[in-house]
């Protein structure tokens, strides 16, 4: 089997409520992180385990784009304000046609930088119940 590379421009983002966003051309980085809260019980027979939560992130780094027209700063800044306790949709597509189909609770972007380093804001959304749903195109 030939390997199969994928890079972070093979990713495509779809959130909802942040109207129409150059989400795509904006972002540096997009990384969702599932993790299982995973206790190790020691019992007189041995080791056993025990899954408590299961719980995900998703990271994102964009350029500040403030000011602008379509502005992505703007759009989660007024998300982070009007309605920050009501999760917004996120699809995150890749090359192959995974999606990941996941809601966040928006976070209000940094402002400002340093001396001639290009401003960017970076976030780290809880997901909603850590629940992710993952899926191929095309697929039932």
């Amino acid at each position: 089997m030939a390997t199969y590379v994928i890079t972070g421009r093979n990713v495509r983002l779809n959130i909802t409520g942040w109207g129409t966003t150059n989400l795509d051309e904006q972002t540096t980085s997009a990384v969702l992180t599932k993790i299982n809260d995973r206790q190790t019980i020691e019992t007189i027979v041995g080791t056993a385990y025990k899954t408590t939560n299961v719980e995900a992130t998703f990271d994102l780094e964009m350029l500040a784009d403030w000011g602008q027209g379509t502005s992505v700063c703007e759009a989660i800044w007024a998300s982070a304000e009007s309605s920050p306790d009501t999760p917004i949709d996120v699809v995150l597509t890749t090359a192959t046609n995974h999606t990941f189909a996941f809601k966040i609770f928006p976070d209000f972007p940094t402002a400002g930088g340093a001396g001639t380093d290009i401003q960017t804001v970076s976030f780290s959304f809880k997901v909603e119940k850590g629940a992710v749903t993952e899926s191929l195109a095309g697929n039932a």
